[in-house]
């Protein structure tokens, strides 16, 4: 699909800048989680916690607009990783939380939700190489609205949907910088539990039915670069084809994450995620946020 392409196309011009000296390296190790194949044996541990807050306010403004506007969003990265010779283990928890209000609609409305657990086990097998099983969890932790000036409709709650993935493959890791997951055999389960939706098919989940196994093949790719001493990327490419029903609509997850230091506390932060999961909208879906405010290393 288009979409596929793109992405693809994209991860791999951002691959191909070339690695950063060893004084930026220490940025790299917080945004980025994979242990790096450098280090001693033992545990490492590491993330980042951001706040961000926006408010806003118009008098008499001609242009029009939202009489008071106030949000607040939040991050949580971190990484607990384990090497023990040509063993490794790494846990990622990936957690966002956001709410906006408005005069207009005199309450809080979420702008942002992810809860995502992944956590992988690799043997090394051969240079850069490992045979690796990994489980990744995703869902949100609210209900979700979609908002008309007369009607709010739930579209999404806590396990609906909620995806459950394991996978067995291959795990290619030249660097410090780059990983990247292959596997031709997954299976997942999507999950729809909430009395809400049971009696509908949603989230490819058929009705009256909670739950929905799949078998496909998966490919995920994380890149971390720290593109200066004060500003770092980290992304993150998810593709998966679902053997079972429509194996050429391949759902695609795709995150990207700048973050730029001012000093010791204070932040900036652009997010730019797309999904293409044709079994919930068959639009490609995006989220942009810019925030400023507050980052502390983990």
């Amino acid at each position: 699909m288009k979409q596929t392409l793109f992405m693809a196309a994209l991860l791999g011009a951002v691959i191909s800048v070339n690695a950063q000296d060893a004084t930026v390296k220490g940025l790299q190790s917080d945004a980025g989680k994979d242990v790096k194949s450098n280090e001693k044996d033992g545990w490492k541990h590491g993330g980042t916690l951001i706040v961000n807050l926006n408010q806003g306010s118009l008098s008499n403004w001609a242009a029009g607009g939202e009489k008071n506007t106030l949000g607040v969003n939040g991050i949580f990265n971190y990484g607990i990783n384990y090497r023990h010779g040509k063993n490794t283990w790494d846990n990622y928890f990936n957690l966002a939380l956001g709410f906006q209000n408005a005069t207009s609609y005199n309450s809080f409305r979420k702008t942002d939700d992810m809860i995502d657990v992944t956590s992988k086990y690799g043997h090394q097998v051969a240079k850069k190489w490992y045979a690796a099983a990994l489980i990744n969890f995703n869902t949100q932790a609210l209900e979700g609205f979609t908002y008309t000036d007369t009607v709010n409709t739930k579209i999404s709650n806590f396990l609906a949907p909620g995806k459950l993935l394991l996978s067995l493959g291959m795990d290619y890791r030249p660097n410090d910088n780059f990983s990247l997951f292959i596997s031709p055999l997954t299976t997942r389960w999507i999950f729809k539990h909430d009395p809400y939706f049971y009696s509908i098919d949603k989230f490819g989940v058929p009705a009256f039915k909670k739950s929905y196994n799949e078998i496909g093949a998966y490919l995920t790719a994380k890149y971390n670069k720290a593109l200066s001493k004060w500003a770092t990327y980290t992304g993150r490419l998810d593709l998966f084809s679902n053997y079972k029903r429509n194996p050429q609509n391949v759902d695609v997850y795709c995150t990207n994450l700048l973050a730029m230091k001012f000093n010791k506390w204070l932040g900036t932060t652009i997010s730019l995620d797309m999904i293409y999961d044709d079994d919930i909208i068959q639009k490609t879906q995006l989220k942009e946020i810019l925030g400023i405010g507050l980052t502390l290393k983990l």
